[in-house]
């Protein structure tokens, strides 16, 4: 029993010197800040995400650019809303588990947990999710667990014809895809405008963002300004605390 109390005490010593604010409370390092971008195709998500990235790296941030869930579920059919949960809970986990840590300054995510949540209501339309369904999971997404750590949401949408113009642009094919038409693309816009609306008073950090008539310069220099707001914000509001 003495030599178990001697490993005891050996091992609380070092625990004593691990074991400090300046290792373990946000109060002294902060989480990273986390941004999340959803919305219809070829609305200019990724051409932001790529060239913020490179603006934070650029000025010395760590930043983290997740790989999107789209990219790395490619085993499971687009034609089943399993195939959207399941891309979300692949972005959920990173922020689940960068969100204990203090690795990065800023994590931008292309789709995260409210991209689910408006795919659940394309489902619905398609007659592949009942109404509790959707409900069900929906409520899930939008756990305080992650939701409350998401610091920005940008619900960017584009106008149909104009998204089909971006996509021709360097596209190799005339077809279209699945996602990639005027139909579903309205759909899609319609969606994210109905989510906005039901969700923003609930989660003041969700915006809706139409860049119908933004070049790419334009289109950085709003989400920019709009990162830097809401980090900002996020800085007063600690100064405040402290004071």
């Amino acid at each position: 029993m003495q030599v178990e109390n001697l490993f005891e005490q050996r091992a609380e010593r070092v625990l004593k010197y691990l074991n400090v604010d300046h290792r373990y409370g946000e109060a002294h390092l902060p989480r990273p800040f986390f941004v999340e971008f959803t919305g219809s195709p070829d609305s200019g998500k990724t051409t932001t995400i790529d060239e913020l990235y490179k603006f934070f790296k650029t000025l010395k941030f760590r930043v983290l650019r997740p790989q999107e869930g789209a990219e790395v579920i490619q085993h499971i059919p687009r034609s089943t809303p399993l195939y959207n949960i399941r891309t979300a809970q692949y972005a959920i986990n990173q922020l689940i588990d960068l969100s204990h840590g203090h690795m990065y300054d800023l994590v931008l995510f292309d789709r995260c947990a409210f991209d689910a949540y408006c795919w659940m209501m394309y489902w619905e339309s398609k007659g592949q999710l009942s109404r509790d369904e959707v409900v069900l999971y929906q409520e899930f997404f939008l756990s305080k667990f992650w939701t409350e750590k998401l610091d920005a949401v940008y619900f960017v949408v584009c106008d149909p014809d104009e998204a089909m113009k971006r996509s021709k642009e360097v596209s190799l094919t005339d077809r279209l895809g699945n996602f990639t038409n005027p139909q579903t693309i309205k759909v899609l816009v319609d969606r994210f405008r109905q989510a906005h609306e039901e969700l923003s008073p609930r989660f003041p950090q969700l915006k809706i963002v139409g860049t119908t008539k933004m070049d790419k310069q334009q289109m950085v220099e709003h989400f920019a300004d709009e990162i830097l707001v809401a980090m900002e914000k996020r800085v007063a509001d600690k100064e405040s605390k402290t004071v």
